[in-house]
């Protein structure tokens, strides 16, 4: 019989009460040790939010991945160092650099590539490092402490100092481990830094993105952290050159996107920071998180990225590295929609955006909650899963398919396999100037799209770019039936067979009023064209219940405007024939 580990956070970190740094240092380490353990087969689950618990009882159900092995349980970290003593002691220590905070994201590259535990280099006593040094007889192979300076030459390198200590340190990493690392995945998460300004502070784990780290190690990630802009000093590091956390992002683009000679899709899991840096977030910038959002997509899709969108709030993903393993189907059969009336010119259809779950992480966390909505089922839903994070979290796509119901229509969220700004893949390509990354789109999406019988993208975001014919041609090629997208004003056009339609607003987000998200609808509707039968509204992690409070108070409303809320497929059929009909589209 096999054997899995299993940690309880809760019961695991009360040793350390109230120190946050202890209970930072000490579940980073324990991340990365399951990373390690879980990379050939799983080993290693930790149980953090409820969803945890909901996909381990899944996942242990028969004929799933975990379905007859043993649980025991590592109650605290003196345990886990007993129990793990000689795979540690083995395998050695990296200590990273508090000074420099990007160390710790170098940590976790090396212990990916090199099989080193990352430590915080803090030999004080009851330190995380004299712990595991003194239970398990380990040593410090590798001491990133005071190696980066920000001037002469970077340690081990012929290379002169960027002027900036933290991005000599991932420049060095970059020498020295990127060849070592997987040449289709980056990680773009915060570093090590602290969430105080005068003293060391980690008052959440799950925000400082501390779990998701097991999934970079076990797939040997290269881990990175610095600001897109080029026109203002980064609030961690100001003494830099301007630009010079630019550049570094640059030069890890384009170091990764050589590897693939361009033909290949890379995906970075992780998202802007905005919460700690790089916004103005707490006076900590001048661009605005929206604003930095869609300048960072800029940067990475003009290196052929996609995202994997680990976005504040919700950054924290658990056992990714384990999940990994689930196996999915060749293939999978999308809802069929119901049967419906014919098009009736005289109704006003509805078609909601189900998001947004371009993030392993939030995918994970909320599809069991809206499982278990009495009304899941009850109205036709578009929900927006990404089809890429079906690499990250394979089961919850698994369970999605054999479980929502069939009134539920699994599509692609944001911009398609992986969230990205398409308008970047066509020259001239702002920020690198590479040649056309369309056909590595294309050739990505379609294999996801294919795998999952997905025939529409729910919402391609171009950022402050407006969608034109060449990506509405090659997108055509993929989502055959239809497309939203946030080019508003545009009309609704047909590319090739596919209707591409903007959004008419974004309605609704978590602690939105069901009065609020109605009022928001009308008055959208009513800024549209006279007489505009058609409308896409975006909602983000919003219930079935809620979905089906906001159309019974449109229906209310406006019973004169005649409200359908229908399936994807229907929809999109009925606005090709107004397009075709020249009727109120």
């Amino acid at each position: 019989m096999k054997t899995l580990y299993i940690i309880d956070d809760k019961e695991y970190l009360e040793p350390c009460g109230n120190d946050t740094v202890q209970r930072y240092d000490t579940m980073k380490f324990t991340v990365a040790l399951q990373g390690l353990l879980n990379r050939e087969e799983p080993k290693l689950f930790i149980l953090w939010q409820d969803a945890d618990t909901f996909w381990l009882d899944y996942l242990s159900s028969p004929g799933k991945l975990l379905y007859g092995y043993e649980h025991i349980k590592i109650r605290s970290f003196d345990e886990l160092l007993r129990v793990f003593s000689d795979e540690i002691r083995s395998r050695g220590l990296v200590a990273w650099d508090y000074n420099v905070p990007a160390t710790a994201n170098v940590a976790t590259t090396i212990c990916g590539a090199d099989g080193l535990l990352p430590v915080r280099g803090d030999g004080s006593p009851g330190s995380v490092m004299c712990k595991v040094i003194e239970a398990t007889g380990a040593e410090v192979k590798l001491d990133l402490r005071g190696m980066f300076t920000g001037a002469g030459i970077i340690p081990g390198t012929r290379r002169p100092s960027s002027g900036s200590a933290k991005c000599d340190a991932y420049l060095w990493a970059l020498e020295k481990y990127l060849y070592k690392t997987d040449p289709t995945l980056l990680f773009y998460t915060l570093d090590g830094i602290s969430w105080a300004d005068d003293r060391p502070y980690y008052p959440d784990l799950g925000n400082a993105f501390v779990y998701n780290h097991d999934y970079a190690i076990a797939r040997r990630a290269f881990v990175f952290d610095v600001s897109s802009y080029d026109d203002e000093l980064p609030c961690d590091d100001p003494s830099q050159p301007l630009g010079t956390d630019y550049a570094t992002m640059k030069e890890i683009l384009i170091r990764q996107y050589e590897r693939s000679g361009g033909q290949k899709m890379i995906t970075v899991c992780g998202f802007n920071p905005w919460q700690r840096k790089y916004t103005d977030y707490g006076g900590r910038g001048k661009h605005g998180g929206v604003e930095a959002e869609w300048r960072f997509t800029e940067v990475i899709s003009a290196y052929n990225c996609v995202k994997d969108a680990d976005a504040y709030c919700y950054c924290g993903l658990a056992n990714a590295s384990l999940c990994r393993h689930y196996k999915l189907k060749e293939r999978y059969k999308n809802r069929n929609p119901q049967p419906t009336a014919e098009y009736d010119q005289n109704k006003t259809y509805i078609l909601f955006y189900v998001g947004d779950y371009d993030a392993s992480a939030w995918t994970y966390r909320f599809v069991p909650q809206w499982y278990r909505d009495k009304n899941l089922g009850k109205n036709p839903l578009m929900w927006c899963f990404n089809p890429n994070l079906s690499d990250r979290i394979p089961h919850v796509f698994d369970f999605i398919y054999e479980n929502y119901t069939q009134n539920d229509y699994f599509q692609a969220g944001d911009s398609g396999a992986g969230y990205n700004n398409p308008r970047l893949l066509y020259p001239p390509r702002i920020h690198s100037d590479l040649p056309s990354g369309a056909e590595a789109y294309v050739e990505h999406n379609k294999r996801y799209f294919d795998k999952f019988d997905m025939h529409i993208i729910g919402f391609v975001i171009n950022g402050v770019h407006p969608i034109d014919e060449a990506q509405m041609a090659d997108i055509a090629r993929f989502a055959d039936v239809g497309v939203g997208h946030n080019s508003y004003g545009r009309p609704t056009e047909i590319v090739n067979g596919t209707v591409f339609m903007p959004h008419t607003a974004d309605i609704c987000s978590p602690g939105t009023k069901v009065e609020d998200a109605v009022k928001s609808a009308l008055l959208h509707i009513d800024r549209c064209d006279k007489g505009k039968k058609f409308h896409i509204f975006r909602t983000i992690l919003t219930s079935p219940t809620m979905h089906d409070e906001i159309y019974a108070g449109l229906r209310q409303a406006r019973p004169d405007a005649n409200f359908e809320l229908v399936d994807p497929y229907t929809f999109f059929k009925y606005a090709k024939l107004a397009v075709s009909r020249r009727l109120t589209y």
